[in-house]
């Protein structure tokens, strides 16, 4: 189970952003890596920041079940389905394809997560969910799919895409204990569950 979750670590997701930016940017896709970066970017981010709101306002007991929304359900949605919605050529419509991938990624990771008790159901569908929101920003912020010319570099961002994760699985970045960290320094001072 842990083999399938570090697909989503943020030490192989991080990493894998960055060089699929490069690559669509050296392939004269800016508009789709400044999308990308937005999207992986902002979801990421948004998962940070909802992980702290969580843990602030219903606390380590949780809340129907949902008490650490899961930071990799979100970025194995976005990573992967934002990866299959960018290589998706002119015949096949982007926007499905990403969610499609991204829901199946994320619920993947997700089932990883759950089977490791590092979190519950909710948790992974509250992340999912986050993760879908990135693919529809993602959508937005690309713009129409390239002509079929520019799809030349394809092999070039799956290349890129695999040797990222080839060369960063099994690599862990903890995010958790600072996220806890500031939620604790958040909380009112004779409120502090995380202390």
């Amino acid at each position: 189970m842990l083999f399938l979750s570090d697909f989503a670590d943020l030490g192989l997701v991080l990493p894998l952003a960055a060089l699929v930016a490069l690559a669509l940017a050296m392939l004269g896709r800016r508009r789709d890596a400044l999308a990308w970066c937005l999207a992986v970017g902002g979801t990421l981010g948004a998962t940070a920041v909802l992980k702290v709101l969580v843990f602030v306002a219903i606390g380590p007991q949780g809340w129907a079940g949902l008490g650490n929304p899961s930071g990799h359900a979100a970025s194995a949605t976005i990573a992967y389905g934002g990866l299959a919605a960018l290589v998706a050529g002119r015949l096949v419509p982007r926007l499905p394809v990403g969610l499609l991938t991204g829901l199946a990624s994320g619920l993947l990771v997700g089932f990883t997560r759950v089977e490791l008790r590092v979190h519950s159901l909710a948790d992974v569908l509250v992340g999912v969910a986050v993760g879908l929101a990135g693919l529809l920003a993602l959508d937005r912020l690309a713009g129409p799919a390239p002509a079929a010319p520019r799809r030349a570099g394809l092999p070039v961002l799956a290349a890129v895409a695999l040797a990222a994760m080839l060369a960063f699985h099994g690599q862990r970045l903890l995010a958790e204990p600072e996220l806890r960290a500031i939620a604790a320094h958040l909380q009112p001072a004779g409120d502090r569950a995380f202390d």
